[in-house]
């Protein structure tokens, strides 16, 4: 779906709340996190029909973190791929290759979950989860991740995982007497942004940039507006140095789930995937294009080894984001906290 398309659907999906949040104002809103993904049912008001416990969903995190580490340490790929399912997978594959088949392994300190009531009937048992990570270097960032199991009997797997920006840090969940979370449902209204409406608006300003319809509604950011710059530099570029025409599109990954959380002060911790898309091609009457060398980007050399481009090259990154949503209320846009994405699949003809 090109831009336009887009924009003109999520403009179709907006009306009627796009009103409360089209003014950006300076303040961060004061949201804090809560889980859920965009298929869960309302949540359950009995403890007893708990299908996840706080106790389960902790153990299952300590559980993923250890052998995560060993099976990297170990370079079992097939075994630690195991370990995913969603946009995870993708991302972790391209891990093991793109590190020649000895993925970086981390510590774990300081994890904590979140775990939104749902019943036995859910189809998708969920929660979301923080901790600490500490690389090899020395660096510690908080990560951000969800797993998932579509059974009782299942597996958990990991389903999401990313990366909060240095400095900055998840708002606070919303937890009840039980300590357990609120899930909300992907049409929830009762945010400045429902959970079916931020992938879209976010693909919608990466490429528009600040002055497309959507901008007020999403903070500039580096994985926002600052896309949008990106693609202006780039096209200018691949035209001037290589006769290429260059498009990057964003898209929001659809088979994967959106999990979306309840906050202090109303708000919504949202984890979702997008898919950007960028082509590079010959321009039409530049002949010289055609077959000559052009710079594979870093993240694409492990899958790309052919500098030549003849037809085209495509290259797509799979790329999850943590944003914090402000209440429906609240005159503040909403705020991309957390990134982390790969290149996972490139091809050239």
């Amino acid at each position: 779906m090109n831009g336009v398309a887009r924009s003109a659907l999520a403009v179709a999906l907006l009306a009627g709340t796009a009103a409360a949040c089209s003014s950006p104002a300076p303040a961060r809103p004061s949201a804090s996190p809560a889980a859920a993904t965009s298929s869960a049912p309302a949540a359950s008001p009995s403890p007893e029909a708990q299908a996840v416990t706080v106790q389960e969903a902790t153990r299952a995190l300590k559980t993923f973190l250890a052998t995560d580490d060993v099976l990297r340490s170990a370079g079992a790929d097939r075994w630690t791929l195991a370990l995913t399912r969603d946009g995870q997978r993708p991302i972790t594959a391209a891990q093991i290759h793109s590190y020649g088949a000895t993925p970086p392994h981390y510590s774990w300190t300081r994890p904590r979950v979140f775990v939104p009531r749902q019943g036995a009937k859910t189809p998708l048992q969920w929660f979301a989860a923080t901790a600490e990570r500490h690389s090899s270097s020395g660096e510690v960032r908080t990560a951000v991740l969800a797993f998932t199991r579509p059974n009782p009997k299942s597996p958990w797997q990991n389903s999401f995982e990313s990366l909060i920006y240095p400095g900055d840090k998840p708002p606070d969940v919303s937890l009840d007497a039980d300590g357990y979370a609120t899930a909300l449902d992907s049409r929830d209204e009762s945010i400045a942004i429902s959970p079916n409406l931020m992938g879209p608006l976010h693909a919608t300003v990466a490429e528009d940039g600040p002055r497309g319809f959507a901008s007020g509604l999403i903070a500039p950011g580096p994985q926002t507006t600052g896309y949008s710059a990106d693609i202006g530099a780039a096209k200018e570029k691949a035209q001037s140095d290589d006769g290429m025409q260059y498009q990057s599109l964003f898209a929001v990954a659809t088979t994967y789930p959106v999990f979306a959380l309840r906050t202090e002060g109303g708000g919504a911790l949202m984890l979702y995937t997008l898919i950007r898309t960028s082509t590079w091609s010959p321009s039409q009457g530049l002949m010289f294009a055609k077959g000559r060398p052009v710079t594979v980007p870093a993240q694409a050399r492990w899958m790309l080894k052919d500098p030549f481009i003849i037809n085209e090259r495509v290259i797509e990154e799979t790329q999850q984001y943590v944003s914090a949503v402000p209440p429906k209320a609240s005159t503040a846009p909403a705020y991309v906290i957390g990134y982390d994405g790969l290149v996972t699949k490139a091809t050239t003809r």
